[in-house]
């Protein structure tokens, strides 16, 4: 019958998608950028985004899933005791973040092949962020060769759960936390970010204070701030050689920022630390703190971080993530 030249794509009720359709249109959205030129989703994409914002947040998985004795790797076992130890887990606490040195080093034909991946775009809040994301699962680490950074950053939460003092909080845990080990991983997979010449990130919450249309923090039964995810611990490990301070990309951590309301105003109101992203370095903080990626300034280097985000998830009310509709860009 020829070659169509035209696809209709209908769905009436993404309340409840059904099976292979739902995830096809799924992946629609994911690769939205790749196809614009060649497919027009618009209608679809409303569509799936009132769906993704309908949806309650997701509490992950259980950790002790990813943990180093269910992987038995005894090797991961000991790098985690040797890197994220006692006094690490102190200065988190008392801090809100520590900065790790010499953990798990990315190198060149590696860096290759995650700039090669094929599954990155441009996050859709260009005004606030210019770097390009993809999420990998952990097949799609190990076909980029790096599989035990993947591995490191997931067994992060089950260590955490063992030997970080994690404050009691006034909400039950939601399945699969428990009091006991509150802490679980993503489903998601780890986000590897790009930076080139000229990205950034302004300043940010990972958790942000979810706020009314008046500009006032929304409060949740307990008199208590409500926060926008399950977000509790970011790590990110870097994986840049040889980057220097003029070079650009720092991440800005400011200080005493968890409390904040406008992420902006803390760039007044705190003091703050540059952190360099050079290779082997892992960043653990609350997330709930303000942060930022400085402008990248080099020509001929490419910022790239690993980041995985360990939830707690709880009874607080979270309504979960906002998505927005990309930004016209058919240029």
């Amino acid at each position: 019958f020829g070659s169509p030249t035209e696809y209709i794509l209908t769905a009436n009720n993404f309340e409840q998608p059904v099976g292979d359709f739902g995830m096809f249109c799924m992946e629609l959205y994911k690769y939205r950028s790749e196809i614009k030129h060649l497919i027009r989703i618009d209608d679809l994409e409303k569509q799936l985004l009132n769906h993704l914002n309908s949806l309650p947040p997701d509490p992950g998985i259980d950790a002790e899933l990813a943990s180093c004795e269910a992987m038995g790797n005894e090797d991961m076992s000991l790098l985690l005791k040797r890197t994220v130890d006692e006094e690490v887990l102190q200065a988190l606490e008392t801090n809100g973040y520590v900065v790790i040195d010499n953990v798990l080093f990315t190198t060149e034909v590696q860096n290759d092949r995650l700039s090669q991946y094929s599954h990155k775009s441009k996050t859709s809040q260009k005004e606030v962020r210019t770097d390009t994301v993809t999420f990998l699962k952990r097949n799609e680490a190990l076909q980029c060769g790096v599989g035990e950074q993947y591995d490191f950053l997931y067994s992060l939460a089950s260590h955490l759960n063992d030997n970080l003092n994690l404050h009691d909080s006034p909400y039950a845990p939601v399945f699969p936390a428990t009091l006991e080990r509150p802490l679980t991983n993503p489903n998601d997979g780890i986000q590897m970010a790009e930076y080139g010449t000229n990205d950034y990130y302004m300043a940010h919450s990972d958790n942000s204070v979810d706020m009314e249309q008046r500009g006032r923090p929304s409060w949740n039964e307990w008199g208590l701030k409500q926060r926008s995810n399950y977000r509790c611990i970011t790590a990110i490990l870097y994986l840049n050689d040889g980057w220097k301070k003029d070079d650009g990309g720092q991440l800005r951590l400011y200080l005493d920022s968890a409390d904040t309301d406008v992420p902006t105003s803390a760039i007044d109101a705190c003091s703050h630390i540059d952190i360099n992203p050079k290779n082997g370095r892992l960043l653990l903080f609350d997330s709930r703190m303000i942060h930022s990626v400085e402008k990248v300034l080099n020509d001929h280097k490419t910022r790239r971080a690993l980041t995985l985000w360990l939830t707690r998830p709880e009874g607080s009310g979270v309504a979960g993530e906002k998505y927005y509709l990309e930004d016209d860009d058919s240029d």
